[in-house]
């Protein structure tokens, strides 16, 4: 009977230590051959501030960091780099003709100075406007080869790449606003397509690649493909800002804009700026720059001849372009011809309008 006794004690005393054994195992942890610290637990614990403003840095509880920019997402829904956004031909707003644009656009520049920084400060050596049969649809500056070229205000680059049209390195950025800038014959590009950019940014660098006699910026500012004259809103001489809100009328745009894709420059009615390495005098650009203007106006008044006994109209309350037509016995059409308007345009009180 007690030896009966001690076997069932012992098997039930075996049983119970193989049980929690087995127990045991099984709660065990089981700790990875090895431990990255990705894999440790990350909560945020604190943001610290950068030089970009738009950009933060986010401190995690795992000793691991990254950048966070809420803007981007922001500015990537914006219609301005979502609707026509093309990438690889200068020209994005094909679709809309000049006669869809309207009257007048307000185009709000800045909110404050600091929004602003002219891509170079120089004098101009070629100035927006006719020259012989075409037109030049920008302003020319020269500077020396790697000349640094800035963003005149923030932006997203739309084209950025050699253009065999004329322009070499070409980068255009597009702004908020819908304003784009053209920056033509850079050596060096600093931005890809797609970047976004800070006024002030190093786009490119002066260079004299595609159609050039001698480095310089070939400056455009566009508005739907349409260009108007820089200097207008840019005094290049000083490098400041004329307006902060600017009424961009229609009658500025030149209705050729799109005539071509090839850079409309006649390079050889003017003078070579500097060599390859930059190593003209100062003094000896100022005075090809003067040379070069002077001969430029005479071209102009040349060409405005014919338009010296013009007769103007400026808007008073209750014009309209038929009463118009008739007190001065000229068409409805030849005031629009003369003003790039149509019979539907909205006449502002105030305009001047060209009669003859």
């Amino acid at each position: 009977m007690n030896f009966r006794y001690l076997i069932t004690v012992s098997l039930l005393f075996v049983l119970t230590a193989a049980t929690l054994h087995g127990q045991s195992r099984r709660r065990r942890p089981v700790v990875p051959a090895t431990l990255h610290i990705e894999d440790l637990p990350q909560q945020p614990l604190d943001t610290l501030a950068t030089d970009d403003p738009e950009t933060r840095i986010i401190i995690f509880s795992n000793n691991t960091w990254r950048y966070y920019r809420p803007a981007l997402k922001v500015r990537d829904s914006l219609p301005v780099y979502m609707q026509y956004w093309d990438t690889s031909q200068v020209f994005a707003y094909k679709s809309i003709a000049y006669e869809d644009l309207p009257s007048v656009v307000d185009l709000n520049l800045v909110k404050d100075l600091s929004g602003f920084k002219a891509p170079v400060v120089g004098s101009v050596l070629s100035k927006y406007g006719p020259r012989g049969r075409r037109n030049h649809n920008g302003v020319d500056i020269p500077l020396k080869i790697g000349e640094p070229i800035y963003a005149a205000f923030d932006g997203k680059i739309r084209y950025a790449k050699y253009n065999t049209g004329g322009f070499g390195n070409l980068v255009i950025v597009r702004h908020e606003n819908g304003l784009e800038t053209w920056h033509a014959h850079l050596s060096k590009l600093n931005v890809k397509v797609n970047d976004y950019v800070k006024c002030g940014q190093v786009i490119g660098f002066c260079g004299s690649t595609g159609r050039s006699r001698g480095p310089h910026l070939h400056f455009e500012m566009r508005y739907c493909d349409q260009t108007f004259d820089p200097e207008f809103i840019v005094d290049f001489q000083t490098g400041q800002l004329k307006y902060q809100t600017f009424a961009l009328e229609k009658q500025f745009f030149n209705i050729h804009s799109r005539a071509s894709e090839i850079l409309e420059e006649d390079d050889d009615d003017f003078p070579l700026l500097a060599s390859a390495e930059g190593d003209t005098a100062s003094g000896d650009i100022l005075e090809r720059i003067a040379a070069a203007q002077k001969k430029e106006e005479q071209q102009t008044k040349t060409a405005t001849v014919s338009s010296s006994n013009a007769v103007y109209h400026t808007i008073k309350q209750g014009d309209i372009l038929g009463r118009l037509a008739l007190k001065y016995g000229v068409s409805v059409s030849q005031i629009c011809r003369l003003n790039n308007i149509t019979p539907k345009t909205v006449l502002k009180l105030g305009r001047r309008l060209r009669i003859k």
